[in-house]
């Protein structure tokens, strides 16, 4: 595993505002009339943390079920995921138990993954209650983000934490043992993974 590179897939469903963060994170720019997603695309940006940048390839996938076949694609040599939702949508969050599934059939065995809930801005319109999302997040393993593409709020901090798990030595080690036996599944569970301490304007 290359310290100087890195993809990084943000998986969820159709609207939850992937693109604007994404947007958000490599241009600081928000686009409330940005379209969905239609297939995949990407974006590079470099983070710095503890004295190392790596060059971060982020990919945008299409949330829509008719693109999930297509989707799966993106997952090779994807180590670090996000699952997005929207906070203010209930059926969006309960969505990712199944992209977390479709992840550990078909993703690389050893994963950071984080659980991110977008558009803080629309807090009066919470739909999933914060420390229920952090528990889901605790209970795969994974770290816990919230952020607003729309302000920027924490969406950089999102992008640092995960590189900064992505760079520790539990993980590096992890990875290199899976390049080692190229023989083994490609599951992930939260076993294997470090426990961490485009869209219309209404989407994004």
């Amino acid at each position: 595993m290359s310290e100087s590179n890195v993809k990084i897939c943000l998986l969820g469903g159709s609207g939850v505002g992937k693109t604007c963060i994404i947007n958000r994170f490599s241009n600081n720019l928000f686009d409330e009339n940005s379209i969905s997603t239609s297939g995949g695309s990407y974006s590079v940006k470099d983070v710095t943390v503890n004295g190392k940048t790596v060059h971060c390839d982020v990919w945008d996938t299409a949330g829509q079920e008719k693109f999930r076949s297509l989707t799966k694609h993106f997952y090779k040599d994807a180590y670090i995921v996000c699952f997005v939702y929207d906070i203010t949508s209930r059926e969006s969050f309960d969505q990712l138990k199944g992209w977390y599934n479709d992840l550990k059939q078909n993703g690389e065995k050893y994963t950071v993954l984080a659980v991110v809930g977008n558009k803080t801005d629309l807090y009066e319109k919470e739909e999933v209650n914060e420390e229920e999302a952090r528990q889901y997040a605790e209970s795969i393993g994974a770290e816990f983000q919230l952020v607003s593409a729309k302000t920027g709020q924490n969406v950089t901090l999102l992008f640092e934490k995960v590189v900064r798990v992505y760079l520790g030595p539990e993980f590096t080690e992890k990875v290199e043992e899976m390049k080692k036996d190229k023989g083994e599944g490609t599951k992930i569970t939260a076993e294997t993974i470090k426990k961490p301490q485009k869209q219309s304007k209404k989407f994004c």
